[in-house]
C-alpha cells in the first residue's frame, strides 16, 4: 500500500448492536492498519458512570446535558486499547459494569447529549485520524461521508453468550438470561428511538459475526480494507 492511498482512507466506521463484536473487531482492526481507535460506546459509557456517581436524576435532560458539556473526559490510546478517563481518573473498566450498561440509554437517547457527542468525536477524529471508529451511528450520523463503512451483526443468543462471558470474567455476577432480556429490550429500544436510531449505515457492507472467531472477523474487515486500497492505488497510479 502506497502512503497516499493509506491517507485516502481517513475514517472507517464500524456499527452494530452490543455483542456483535464491533468493539474487539475495531480495535483488532485498527493495530493491523495501524490506525487510532475512537470507542464512542465508552464515551457515552463514560458519561453515565459520572452521572451515577454524581446522583444525578437520569430522566433530566438539562442535568445530563450540563454534564456531557462539563465532563472531563478523554480516550487516551494504548498498546492494549483505549484507556478511557474522567478528570484524569482511568474508568475503563469502572464503566463496563451491569449498572452502567443498563442505564446509558438515558444518556444515548438524549439528543442535545448526542449533539454535544458528535462535537466530541468529529473533534478527535480530526486530531487521530486515520481511524477506525465505533458505536451505534457512526456511518449514519457522526461519519456520514467515510470512505468505508461496515455493519457488524449477530443472533441474539451469539451475543447475549459474548457478553456474558465478558462479564464473568470481569467478576460481575449475572445470569446468562438476564444478559439475554437486556439485549432484547436494547435492540427494541435502539432501532426504535426517534434520536439516532440504530440502522445500517447506506453503503455499509454488512458482516454477520455469529459464527466467526475474533480472528476471522477482523481477517475479513481487513479484506474489504485492503480492496478499497487496491483500487485507490490503481487510480493513482493512472493519474
Amino acid at each position: 500500500m502506497t502512503k497516499s492511498a493509506k491517507q485516502s482512507i481517513r475514517v472507517i466506521t464500524i456499527d452494530g448492536p452490543s455483542g456483535s463484536g464491533k468493539s474487539t473487531a475495531a480495535r483488532k482492526l485498527a493495530q493491523r492498519l495501524g490506525f487510532a481507535h475512537l470507542d464512542t460506546g465508552a464515551m457515552y459509557r463514560a458519561v453515565t458512570f459520572q452521572a451515577l456517581r454524581q446522583g444525578l436524576n437520569l430522566r433530566d435532560s438539562a442535568e445530563l446535558i450540563n454534564l456531557t458539556k462539563q465532563i472531563d473526559l478523554d480516550l487516551v490510546p494504548t498498546a492494549h486499547g483505549t484507556e478511557v478517563t474522567i478528570c484524569g481518573q482511568d474508568v475503563t473498566e469502572l464503566i463496563r459494569t451491569v449498572e452502567v450498561t443498563e442505564n446509558a440509554h438515558f444518556i444515548a437517547s438524549r439528543r442535545g447529549v448526542r449533539d454535544e457527542m458528535v462535537k466530541r468525536q468529529r473533534k478527535l477524529a480530526r486530531k487521530l485520524a486515520p481511524l477506525v471508529a465505533e458505536g451505534r451511528d457512526q456511518g449514519t450520523v457522526v461519519f456520514p461521508h467515510a470512505q468505508l463503512k461496515f455493519f457488524l451483526d449477530a443472533d441474539p443468543a451469539t451475543r447475549a453468550r459474548r457478553r456474558y462471558q465478558q462479564l464473568q470474567s470481569s467478576g460481575e455476577n449475572v445470569t446468562y438470561e438476564q444478559i439475554l432480556s437486556g439485549i432484547q429490550t436494547r435492540d427494541a429500544r435502539d432501532s426504535t428511538r426517534s434520536t439516532a436510531p440504530l440502522e445500517v449505515p447506506p453503503g455499509a457492507i454488512i458482516v454477520d459475526t455469529t459464527n466467526m472467531s475474533v480472528e476471522k472477523m477482523v481477517d475479513e474487515l481487513a479484506r474489504h480494507v485492503q480492496r478499497i486500497l487496491s483500487t485507490l492505488e490503481q487510480r493513482q497510479s493512472k493519474q
